[in-house]
């Protein structure tokens, strides 16, 4: 069974204490994924748009939850990525909650939302970030305190650990509509990760070139690889294989067919997410 859609309406999960529910909250939008580990092409796909008119965006957030209820059935698991451009890569020197929002509210002197911290240990560093006012309550109460991680999270888990299995640097961007996220690692070790507001083909090859040079990256040696539509990438890669040798779209991870044969149409940073437990 595998279904991609803009509705809830039509899914009906027997026995939810077997599958998972993924949610990715966005600035318009709450993508979703559903699925059963043990069940071969089980995945169920889709997004729910926000009503932002109802005043906040919590509450539309809420609203979207609520107005679904298959969300909010008794899942074996719950996992939550949510979109923030105020964050801050930190050392595991600030894995201690406290530490790290001093250092957070240090650099960002007029939070106005709710601080939290994600954890990646396969990078080695946590993720201090900014969330709506209320969220994060919100959705430890719904769904009965489910982990939560920033946007960055499933990118530069699952990339870092391919680039486990090579030698020198390598250049991960992720071309969205409206943003882009940049990754390197370098001889299996993170150098650098970032994420830019960006809604502008020029202005994504600019911060992706500007990332290679600043970190050292050659030319000749060292590879670039691309996620994102086909029409991103159609529109970038041309630009960027003149100044650099070897551009390629990025594989497909093989292992999210497993979860279902139509993963690849699916919101890629949920699929990630999955791969990274």
């Amino acid at each position: 069974m595998s279904n991609l859609s803009s509705t809830t309406a039509h899914i009906d999960i027997q026995h939810p204490e077997y599958w998972t529910l993924q949610l990715a909250l966005a600035a318009k939008e709450v993508q979703y994924t559903l699925f059963d580990i043990d069940e071969e092409n089980s995945l169920i796909s889709g997004t729910l748009p926000l009503d932002l008119s109802c005043g906040s965006y919590l509450k539309a957030v809420e609203n979207a939850i609520y107005d679904n209820p298959v969300l909010l059935n008794d899942y074996k698991k719950v996992r939550v990525m949510v979109e923030s451009q105020r964050f801050m890569i930190l050392p595991p020197e600030f894995s201690d909650e406290m530490d790290a929002q001093d250092a957070f509210e240090a650099m960002f002197t007029e939070m106005e939302g709710d601080f939290a911290l994600c954890n990646l240990p396969r990078c080695g560093v946590n993720i201090a970030y900014e969330m709506p006012k209320g969220l994060l309550g919100f959705l430890h109460r719904t769904f009965n305190m489910p982990p939560v991680v920033h946007h960055l999270y499933p990118f530069m888990e699952h990339f870092k650990q391919q680039d486990e299995r090579r030698t020198g640097a390598c250049l991960h961007l992720n071309l969205r509509d409206d943003r882009v996220d940049i990754l390197i690692v370098r001889d299996r070790a993170l150098v650098m990760a970032n994420s830019y507001p960006c809604t502008d083909t020029a202005n994504a090859i600019y911060y992706t070139l500007n990332a290679w040079n600043t970190f050292g990256l050659e030319a000749t040696k060292n590879e670039l690889f691309v996620t994102g539509s086909k029409a991103l990438r159609d529109a970038t890669i041309p630009t960027l294989r003149k100044y650099i040798n070897y551009v390629m779209p990025s594989i497909f991870p093989a292992a999210a067919l497993r979860i279902g044969q139509d993963a690849v149409k699916a919101p890629l940073s949920l699929i990630l997410l999955a791969l990274c437990e």
